[in-house]
């Protein structure tokens, strides 16, 4: 499995070029289940697979982890131009080590767009008045620890 995902390296590919790996590892009955308990065939997960392999997908895993002899659990952060998503997967295996079912569920979903405003809006602009000093209430009247000299205040410091 762990292969499976280096396949989507973040450049474009034909699904020809990895079917026999997707034919090994996924049982010609496999059902994978999404979080909402809709199924979906074999056949669909190809299709989705090739359209993600032609959009130059970039697959990271973040979890491996063999829970039973027959379940596995994987986390993978895919991204590509239209989709950056962290997908979760429960996996059962047969005895030839090939997925007979998946349990799939989407942990984030966010759309390009959505990022690049969520970046923007995270973002620390500069204050156009950072660096003005104004008084207490606002109003542009002298704080009472301030002194005059000529027509620049100094602050005092504490302690005098």
């Amino acid at each position: 499995m762990t292969y499976y995902l280096t396949l989507f390296d973040g450049k474009k590919k034909s699904f020809e070029d990895v079917k026999h790996v997707f034919n090994s590892l996924y049982h010609e009955d496999c059902i994978i289940t999404d979080g909402d308990g809709n199924t979906r065939t074999r056949e669909e997960m190809k299709q989705t697979h090739a359209k993600k392999l032609a959009m130059a997908s970039k697959c990271t895993l973040l979890l491996f982890r063999v829970i039973t002899f027959d379940t596995i659990e994987i986390k993978y952060r895919i991204v590509n131009d239209e989709e950056d998503k962290v997908v979760y997967q429960l996996l059962t295996t047969n005895g030839d080590n090939r997925v007979v079912k998946a349990r799939v569920m989407v942990e984030e979903s966010l759309e390009k767009d959505v990022i690049v405003c969520e970046k923007l809006l995270g973002s620390k602009f500069p204050s156009p008045s950072k660096n003005k000093r104004e008084s207490a209430e606002g109003d542009g009247k002298k704080l009472p620890n301030e002194e005059e000299e000529g027509e620049t205040a100094k602050r005092r410091k504490l302690g005098d």
